[in-house]
């Protein structure tokens, strides 16, 4: 058993010595970027919201839509401190009035529907906060670690592949208003019920994207994250294809946010810029908000956002919750120097298996049998089997008596 558990340490850590891990909580709230690091491998990180909104286009004869977006993103640390999964999403419950028809007619309605479903994978490509000469702490200099330096606009860097899922076709391309800008079927019954205006937008299914996440800090209490996606829009099967090359309905997706720490450590402020287009809806938001940290595990935060443009307005008001279940486990310098020792151990153990039976195929060839291969080579090989076992006893040994006597001085130091 002790072996095994060694085993499952040196896999774990064998993609990455140095953890993005965290003793407190890494929400992405209030914000909707990504920043650049993972949550820590064995971390489940839940971050919900709920949005109340009010939007009005004004081409579209002043129609309103108001309602309730519950918003949802797990996270959650896989195989190493580098790697994180995520699904995002959202369900919509919302009153529609339809203003845009023509001859004073018109409708409203209410709806709850599932939004955008979202899978994907983040993976830290590089972390400058390994080179302790960039961002080391200056002990004979307090000024100079908080002081901008150019080191810190060199990001950290984070690759990001996922897709997007649509299963509903009112809402496509972030668009609140596609349903109302289908055209009707005409009703034989009433023929004045007409759109004021239409467009035949191709219904969106799928869309795979990929993209970047960058994140610099400067003087400890500022951070800066920077996302940037491209989303291939691939449209439904059903759809007639009759649209013109040149639309594009591919999304081009922009995030800008930066963070303020506060003097009180458990507070932080925040402001975020969104800019995304395609060839059915673009737009310009800008949010706003704050961040309180409850406990390590648990942060709560409000946020306000907008649109200044009227095709269509928008204004929202968001109260969010992040909770993490933290089941990471730490490994310490000793238990990497044991691990390491312990590869090496298994791999002379593999290397005496192979030469055993490269020796056998030679015999072999030789006109020998198998049975009189380890009938001369019988006792050789028992004794080999033998040391490497007695080693790897005195290995188990001396980690354990390692591990006993880290623990010591760890309660110690607690006490």
């Amino acid at each position: 058993m002790l072996i095994i558990r060694y085993f499952l340490f040196f896999f774990l850590i064998s993609f990455s010595v140095t953890a993005q891990y965290t003793e407190t909580i890494n929400s992405n709230r209030p914000g909707t970027s990504h920043g650049a690091f993972a949550i820590g491998w064995n971390v489940l990180q839940v971050e919900t919201g709920v949005s109340s909104y009010s939007m009005e286009h004004k081409n579209l004869n002043n129609s309103k839509i108001d309602g309730l977006n519950f918003n949802y993103l797990f996270r959650y640390g896989l195989l190493n401190d580098k790697l994180e999964v995520f699904l995002e999403g959202s369900i919509l419950s919302r009153n529609i009035f339809d203003n845009n028809y023509q001859n004073n007619y018109s409708t409203e309605f209410s709806e709850t529907l599932i939004g955008e479903q979202t899978i994907g994978f983040k993976y830290l490509v590089f972390d400058p906060f390994k080179n302790k000469k960039w961002h080391g702490e200056n002990f004979y200099s307090w000024k100079a670690g908080r002081v901008i330096k150019l080191t810190d606009f060199i990001p950290a860097l984070s690759v990001i592949l996922g897709s997007a899922f649509n299963f509903d076709d009112k809402i496509n391309y972030n668009d609140q208003f596609f349903e109302i800008k289908k055209p009707v079927i005409p009703d034989p019954l009433n023929q004045n019920i007409t759109r004021i205006r239409n467009f035949n937008h191709p219904i969106q299914n799928i869309s795979p994207f990929v993209g970047i996440a960058t994140q610099n800090h400067f003087k400890g209490r500022w951070v800066v994250v920077n996302n940037i996606y491209y989303e291939l829009a691939f449209k439904k099967a059903a759809f007639p294809d009759f649209l013109p090359k040149s639309t594009n309905y591919n999304t081009l997706n922009y995030l800008f946010t930066i963070t303020h720490n506060l003097r009180n450590p458990n507070w932080s402020v925040f402001g975020e810029f969104q800019t995304f287009k395609n060839g059915a809806y673009s737009d310009e938001l800008f949010k706003f908000g704050a961040a309180h940290l409850i406990s390590k595990d648990i942060q709560a935060d409000l946020n306000i956002g907008g649109s200044l443009k009227n095709t269509p307005s928008l204004f929202y008001f968001n109260l969010g919750f992040s909770k993490r279940f933290d089941w990471h486990i730490d490994i310490t310098d000793v238990e990497l120097k044991q691990m390491k020792e312990f590869k090496k151990n298994q791999k002379a153990q593999r290397k005496a298996e192979k030469d055993s039976e490269k020796e056998a195929r030679k015999s072999e060839r030789k006109g020998k049998t198998i049975l009189d291969f380890f009938k001369k080579g019988e006792a050789s090989e028992k004794k080999k089997v033998r040391k490497e076992l007695k080693d790897l006893k005195k290995e188990s040994k001396k980690l354990d008596k390692e591990t006993k006597r880290q623990n010591r001085a760890d309660r110690k130091k607690n006490k």
